[in-house]
């Protein structure tokens, strides 16, 4: 899964429109970060990763890039 797609899905995982989200939002200021999106998180992380995601995983992450790296998202290359 690309950067990209994986905020995609965090917007409809948010319920926000698509483009939202960037990747540097801090979590705390997410209004819809509760309780079921971090569920959805972790279908989404296990699903792209085929790791398991633990919720003290989940409980270290700050922002949405820390999101991206716990679900072993492909980060663009640089030119």
């Amino acid at each position: 899964m690309t950067r990209e797609e994986f905020c995609i899905e965090m917007d409809e995982i948010l319920g926000l429109p698509a483009g939202t989200i960037r990747g540097d939002e801090k979590l705390e200021d997410l209004e819809n970060w509760d309780s079921t999106a971090l569920v959805s998180f972790l279908v989404l992380a296990e699903s792209n990763g085929g790791r398991s995601v633990s919720l003290a995983d989940v409980a270290s992450c700050f922002t949405v890039a820390d999101l991206l790296r716990l679900g072993q998202v492909e980060e663009p290359i640089s030119s």
